[in-house]
């Protein structure tokens, strides 16, 4: 996941384009984990999916899930996570500080939170990111291209695995270096312009969206072989959502919108963990008022209620509060000192 820097930066420091694009990729990957929250670890989830039960009004959840979703979403947070790490580094340097202690000590903080979530839930993220980060800051000065080169080389390693644990794991310092090359370039950040923004979502969504599309709808019955075309599609519509918020941002649209994925985006780690409580709960209570698991079609009703809660909450907090309450935590235990708290 793309988390805020732990940098005090003022919010007019901040690059709100980013926000907004942590924030949308924060809604999507709900899509992905709502099906996995009354699951009780990685070898029972191939089983969930093909119990799962689709029906007529399920089936718009399920192609937004594995067209639109699955691993894209993942995807984009390592991007962004990426990203986040040159974006913190050069802020420290700046100043003429040496960003090497914040940084180990953060995302060793992160791995910490991570371990005590998957407790919780399998599913995880911030384990593999925070541990991913401990290899990422020597690399940090490498070109845009080597980066881009090296994250893709990754990429494809991971998606020839065959073993989907380790497969899961690979992915995200993969893309974790193609954010990285994608803020050198000025990419991920808003360097560019709306027009180059509007031909590369166009160009990424052509390439991505086909092959996404085809590994379910065609390749269906053959799991191993539509797991493998989703994932070479999964880098083109990653960048494509990218370059889509940018664009979007670039040209101001939709500002409302904006605003509220924006806040979610920045508190991402406390909405990410919220996420986990309120989708074990929700779908845990579903199953039990029914007695037997949730259809696809209250999987989508449970995730829309989420979304509304986030999208709804997040906003007012930071009118109130600097930081959200997982973030305030974190920020204070990397700098070991109590950040301040009220707005």
């Amino acid at each position: 996941m793309g988390l805020s820097p732990a940098v005090p930066v003022g919010r007019a420091e901040r690059i709100v384009a980013i926000d907004v694009l942590r924030g949308f990729a924060l809604l999507g990957i709900l899509v992905a984990n709502i099906t996995l929250f009354d699951v009780d670890g990685f070898d029972a989830v191939e089983q969930s999916f093909e119990d799962l039960v689709i029906g007529s009004a399920g089936a718009p959840f399920m192609v937004l899930l594995l067209i639109f979703v699955l691993n894209k979403m993942m995807a984009v947070f390592s991007m962004l996570f990426g990203a986040g790490v040159l974006l913190v580094t050069e802020r420290i340097e700046a100043r003429g500080d040496s960003a090497f202690g914040v940084h180990y000590v953060r995302n060793v903080l992160l791995a910490g939170i991570g371990l005590a979530h998957s407790a919780l839930w399998f599913g995880d993220v911030l384990l593999i990111y925070g541990l991913s980060a401990l290899f990422l800051y020597p690399l940090r000065r490498l070109a845009a291209r080597t980066l881009l080169v090296a994250g893709t080389a990754v990429w494809l390693f991971a998606a020839c695995v065959g073993d989907p644990v380790a497969e899961y794991v690979v992915r995200a310092p993969a893309m974790m270096l193609v954010g990285m090359g994608l803020y050198r370039l000025g990419v991920i950040n808003a360097g560019r312009d709306a027009a180059w923004y509007r031909m590369a979502t166009r160009r990424s969504f052509a390439v991505g969206l086909p092959l996404c599309s085809v590994a379910w709808v065609f390749v269906e019955d053959q799991e191993d072989l539509a797991l493998l075309v989703n994932n070479l599609g999964v880098p083109f519509m990653a960048l494509g959502y990218v370059c889509l918020v940018m664009w979007i941002c670039a040209e101001g649209r939709l500002p409302r919108v904006q605003a509220r994925l924006a806040a979610a985006g920045q508190m991402a780690l406390t909405n990410y963990l919220m996420q986990t409580v309120l989708g074990m709960l929700s779908i845990g209570a579903l199953n039990h008022v029914r007695g037997e698991r949730v259809t696809a079609f209250w999987m989508m009703l449970a995730t829309f209620a989420i979304w509304t809660v986030q999208l709804a909450w997040s906003a007012p907090w930071l009118r109130a509060f600097r930081f959200g309450p997982a973030e305030w935590a974190w920020r204070s235990a990397t700098y070991r000192k109590v950040q301040r708290f009220r707005a």
